[in-house]
């Protein structure tokens, strides 16, 4: 196809500049600038005219300009207030209607209670960085360990709305989170940090700038970063190592042009089980912090049978120039890879009797036709791939006297390549092994239980291996979307801008074994998606310091590669996921204080929720993910943000508010783990050597079903952190303390019984001894201390 010519040129080409540009210098860059607009500007400046405020105090505020519902998190905040070890998970909860928790400790785990928005679940709104959309290829759901630690994070920008036509992601229509890398400086500085804590945690960051240089008469400036973080984690033996690198670099390369190149490395390796999550009777046995033990081979806990090893990475080469006259371009040619490589035991679940037996769930093994009733299964499991895009801009400044404003076209290309694979072979053979285990290679302990004997086999072999695949799975896409809005300006303070945008995507699947047939047979589809989307925002200055908006837009979830992924393969694909926003709310700026407030409304067809195949109305197996067709849902609520910078004998003190009142249902009932509300409070205190933070979190009540069962309804919990510095000259020393109050709370419930077992409620586990629900908890208390030098 010719887009994907077009994207494989412009992707070599930018491999090629980005390699020359490494070569001659190691150097990175820094643009945190909003893409909502064509041209760029920056997401940590809000222009207050007229009054007083800084809104550099502010942990979470709005602009001025605001079209929709937003929360701007600066640099500040993500210091001052932040855990060290954080991602963007822990920094996102301080947004209205956001939640989010890491189970392991702050930022210690890719493996936590991921964010919702509006009680829209990760997924069903956009991440970016740096205006690059990237999530997983089969779904657009994200790793907060994956890719990008607090340190490479200048600014986040959380738009509660689809945004405007040039807004691009697979899934806007829930809101999108933009991430921005830290902003480069003229002068040249040198950042050291240190940190040691809880649970053997342990962090190294060094973080260069260059400041302005010159090479040959052209002007540049550049950033290198890089991070090491360990932790023994609050979970039993739920250890993490990663490692990330970033460079950055930005280039004048003439007058109104500058040339940017970006690469960011990831590595993560953790111990941890694919399917983790105590059950009730783990829970009365072992304790909320249960993972995985190191005394029981005979179980799928055993901690040397479970580990993930993934790499990450992200590219890019952007353009921006101002070709005259008004007319301005910006081109941005990416890749972005995810490689996860898992070894893991297929269950951990235990009952009080499988405790007693000292066994998991699921045990028994068939190798090489000799069944082994007691031995433990497991399986390799590698879901890699890689996207290629370009995201090119244009706009033009207009002025006819009487109307004036600016027209933004553009378009986005991507094209995706994904390789997934499952094979299951015998964890205790293997690892008891004298020669070693390595199932990635040697196929001699495969296991053949899902084939061997059975009526509707969900595992078979492939010409040339004698493994046992649960599924073999190459698939991938070639989208564009081109889009084009007009920025009206017919009163000076009046601001209409409609635009559209046309979405074409096309997804295939080549799977010699596909996931989830039955029996697994090959399949080799492919459907194309299209839709127009139509947009109009409205922002009105009604002072200087005070403006309303008002938001109309329609979204869309293409249908992902679960599509395929059918127990009886069909020529028949879901219809896609489509949304209708209506948003209204307004922005206000005093000199003492800052508050913005809205109201919104989405209408949803074809709701696509997320469960486990064992829930009604599938009643499949446990351990897998099935989608489920909820019909009609609607998602509307009210939302305010609000800080108070106080002065004279108080100045440097601030307190702020948020919070949140949101109604998630589809059918009349309440969606699943949809909170119905969240607040957020704290104050924070800046001035002279110090820095203080308290910041408390609370997350309302929600269901862990779609059905609104009152057994599996949760309570509130909240989150409170502190974190304070004292600064001496080029030193600061920190202490955080997260989760200061020590918390328990239940914060999420994975549902594998098919009716409630036991119990008056989700909460009574000591009395569901037969359960094989999985719990979820707050990590307890935890200790950060922090040394930095500045240079």
């Amino acid at each position: 196809m010719m887009s994907a010519k077009i994207l494989r040129l412009s992707t070599a080409a930018f491999a090629l500049a980005t390699g020359a540009m490494l070569a001659v210098d190691a150097q990175a860059q820094q643009v945190a600038q909003q893409m909502a607009a064509a041209a760029p500007t920056n997401v940590e400046t809000v222009v207050v005219t007229g009054t007083a405020f800084n809104p550099e105090v502010a942990p979470a505020k709005a602009s001025l300009d605001a079209t929709q519902p937003q929360t701007i998190i600066n640099k500040s905040y993500i210091e001052d207030s932040v855990a060290g070890t954080g991602t963007y998970t822990t920094i996102l909860a301080i947004a209205p209607s956001m939640t989010g928790i890491d189970l392991n400790g702050p930022g210690l785990s890719d493996g936590g209670v991921k964010n919702t928005l509006r009680g829209l679940p990760d997924g069903s709104f956009g991440l970016n960085f740096d205006g690059i959309p990237f999530g997983d290829t089969n779904g657009p759901t994200h790793h907060s360990e994956s890719y990008f630690p607090a340190s490479v994070t200048g600014s986040i920008l959380v738009d509660r709305g689809p945004g405007n036509a040039g807004n691009m992601g697979p899934s806007t229509y829930g809101g999108t989170i933009s991430l921005f890398s830290e902003e480069l400086t003229p002068d040249r500085h040198l950042r050291l940090e240190a940190t040691g804590g809880t649970w053997n945690t342990s962090l190294f960051n060094v973080n260069v700038q260059s400041g302005d240089f010159d090479v040959a008469g052209i002007t540049s400036r550049a950033l290198v970063n890089y991070q090491d973080t360990n932790t023994g984690g609050y979970l039993s033996l739920q250890s993490s190592a990663a490692q990330n690198y970033l460079v950055k670099v930005q280039t004048d390369i003439a007058p109104g042009w500058t040339l940017t190149a970006f690469a960011n490395f990831n590595g993560l390796f953790q111990q941890l089980e694919d399917n983790a999550g105590a059950t009730a009777a783990q829970l009365v046995a072992f304790g909320k912090d249960f993972a995985l033990q190191k005394t029981n081979p005979n179980a799928g806990t055993y901690a040397p049978y479970n580990h993930v090893h993934k790499k990450t990475d992200m590219d890019y080469l952007r353009l921006q120039g101002d070709l005259g006259n008004g007319i301005k371009i910006d081109n941005q040619a990416y890749t972005y890879a995810y490689v996860n490589k898992t070894l893991s035991t297929t269950s951990v679940m235990q009952t009080a009797a499988d405790i007693t037996a000292g066994i998991t769930e699921g045990n028994g093994t068939i190798v090489n036709g000799v069944k082994f009733p007691n031995d433990v299964p497991g399986y390799t499991k590698q879901n890699a791939y890689r996207n290629w895009g370009d995201i090119f801009r244009m706009s033009d400044d207009f002025d006819f006297g009487w109307l004036t404003g600016q027209v933004r076209a553009g378009v986005w290309w991507e094209s995706s390549r994904s390789q997934r694979a499952r094979t299951d072979f015998d964890a205790t053979q293997c690892f008891s092994s004298i020669v070693g285990c390595d199932p990635w290679h040697s196929q001699f302990y495969a296991d053949s239980r899902l084939f061997t004997g059975q009526k509707t086999p969900t595992s078979g072999q492939l010409p040339g291996s004698a493994n046992f695949y649960e599924y073999q799975e190459h698939s991938g896409w070639d989208q564009y979307q081109p889009f084009i809005e007009l920025e009206l300006h017919p009163l000076p303070d009046l601001s209409i801008t409609p635009g559209f945008k046309y979405v074409w995507w096309n997804h295939f699947v080549n799977a010699p074994l596909e996931q989830k047939t039955k029996p697994v047979v090959p399949v080799s589809q492919q459907f194309t998606t299209t839709h127009d989307l139509p947009f109009v925002t409205i922002n009105y200055k009604i002072e200087p310091s005070w403006s309303v908006y008002a938001q109309y837009a329609q979204g869309i979830y293409v249908p992902d590669i679960s599509a395929f992924e059918q127990a009886v393969p069909s020529l028949t694909f879901p219809k896609a996921q489509t949304t209708t926003n209506y948003q209204f709310g307004t922005v206000y700026y005093a000199d003492n204080f800052t508050v913005d407030g809205d109201i919104y409304y989405i209408g949803v067809d074809n709701n696509i929720s997320f469960q486990n195949c064992s829930q009604a109305p599938i009643f499949g197996p446990p351990g897998e993910t099935c989608a489920t067709n909820t019909g009609t849902a609607t998602y509307k609520g009210i939302e305010g943000e609000g800080t108070y910078a106080f002065d004279g004998d108080l100045q440097g003190l601030v307190f702020f508010a948020n919070g949140s009142l949101n109604s998630s249902k589809s059918g009349g009932k309440w969606l699943k783990q949809a909170p119905m509300w969240t607040a957020a409070s704290g104050i924070t205190y800046k001035w002279d050597m110090w820095k203080l933070s308290l910041i408390d979190k609370l997350v309302g009540q929600q269901y862990s079903d779609n059905t609104d069962t009152s057994f599996y309804k949760l309570g509130a919990y909240n989150v409170m952190d502190f974190k304070g510095g004292f600064v001496w000259e080029n030193f600061e020393v920190d202490l955080g303390i997260y989760n200061l109050l020590n918390s328990r709370s239940l914060a999420s419930v994975g549902i594998n019984d098919k009716n409630p077992i036991g119990g008056s409620s989700v909460y009574d586990y000591i009395n569901r001894p037969g359960s094989l629900d999985q719990y979820y908890f707050q990590p307890s208390r935890s200790f950060q201390l922090t040394v930095k030098a500045r240079f």
